[in-house]
């Protein structure tokens, strides 16, 4: 009997995934959102590493990328000086951290794929980038600017001072205060007299007599979005600035401690976390099944394509098929025990009942291989 080759459009076959994803759904404790039929995107052919590496997936949310919008150089150095200061600071394995290029603002499909953009150029906002700029604050996008010129609303930057350390006074959320000193641009901020000043709030003055605004934070929009910007040298460290004196290098070093703390706070108030994440452990494959019958045909199969150990070899993850979970038994990213016998299995994650009881076809989705923790499920029937 011939068996003719499905399309991606067969009604049956569209039947079969649907009823399998819906069972799936309903056994699963996520929240899966429905997708819609149309996943595709358009991208520019020259976007660069930025549009080909977007993580498009997130289910709680804008995907966990980081943008850094240094202007229109290329400025690689600068771009890992800001990186390697923010991994300092946030939960890396949380979040990628991209460069944005000049060429890109217009053209990448960043306002919808980012968490956060990070503006630390001191060169002019074209105005089609500032356009840009607010679309993302529009959309719930978070914005932090340092020493940028970069602004809206009711905030203004004025070039009041030298370019200097000063001493800043940093309000926390806690209500607190935190004195330091910082390499500061010169600008200050100074709010413009508009109806509603309530979106605009001063995170940090100069210890000097006039206060001088030199950190705010600027609500935007209905959808979330907010920016906090700084005219203090925040993502700096002593090597990467050009100080003038010992006095100066001196106060930076001893205020260096302070300044992640700042810029630490400043994030979480983003959105970011920035607590070190634990790894989990990995788990061992349990091998489930709705129906008996195809489950031992399963297995009566597995026997011809195991060796005598159990195991089926892959370049990339090899199953090892045993009956029972042993306390010793070990688990690597290619290497992954499947248990046979699951009479036992339980999960806070899946019930296999309810996946039973939605399920609607009559092979497909039958047998299954679940597992709470593993690297990917990209590999693991490759072999």
């Amino acid at each position: 009997e011939h068996h003719h080759l499905h399309l991606s459009s067969c009604h049956e076959c569209l039947q079969l995934e649907n009823s399998t994803i819906e069972s799936v759904r309903y056994a699963s404790a996520e929240d899966i959102p429905e997708l819609s039929d149309d996943c595709s995107s358009t991208r520019e052919e020259n976007d660069g590493c930025l549009a080909r590496g977007i993580k498009r997936v997130n289910l709680s949310g804008k995907p966990p990328n980081i943008l850094i919008y240094l202007g229109s150089k290329t400025a690689k150095v600068e771009f890992e000086q800001v990186k390697s200061v923010l991994q300092e600071c946030i939960d890396v394995d949380s979040y990628t951290i991209y460069h944005l290029h000049e060429e890109q603002v217009l053209k990448a499909p960043w306002v919808d794929n980012s968490v956060l953009l990070i503006i630390a150029t001191d060169e002019p906002i074209s105005e089609e980038n500032h356009k840009q700029f607010m679309k993302f604050l529009s959309k719930g996008g978070k914005i932090l600017g340092f020493s940028s010129s970069f602004t809206f609303d009711g905030i203004q930057i004025k070039n009041k001072l030298k370019k200097a350390v000063h001493e800043l006074v940093v309000s926390k959320m806690d209500s607190t205060e935190i004195k330091l000193n910082l390499l500061v641009s010169g600008c200050i901020f100074e709010e413009v007299m508009k109806e509603d000043t309530s979106k605009v709030k001063i995170l940090s003055r100069l210890n000097n007599a006039d206060k001088d605004t030199v950190i705010v934070h600027l609500s935007y929009g209905d959808s979330g979005g907010e920016a906090i910007l700084s005219q203090a040298y925040l993502e700096l460290d002593i090597n990467s600035m050009d100080v003038q004196t010992e006095e100066d290098f001196n106060l930076l070093k001893i205020s260096n401690t302070k300044r992640y703390e700042v810029l630490k706070e400043i994030l979480i108030s983003l959105g970011l976390n920035c607590e070190l994440s634990k790894i989990p452990m990995l788990t061992p494959i349990y091998l489930l099944s709705s129906d008996e019958e195809i489950r031992l045909a399963f297995l009566k199969w597995l026997e011809g394509n195991v060796d005598a150990e159990g195991l089926r070899a892959s370049s990339k993850v090899s199953l090892k098929f045993v009956s029972s979970c042993e306390s010793k038994m070990e688990i690597t990213p290619s290497l992954m025990p499947v248990i046979t016998e699951t009479g036992s299995f339980s999960s806070e994650h899946f019930n296999l009942k309810t996946y039973q009881q939605n399920l609607q076809t009559k092979k497909l989705g039958k047998i299954l291989l679940f597992s709470e923790v593993t690297t990917t499920t990209q590999n693991l029937l490759d072999g």
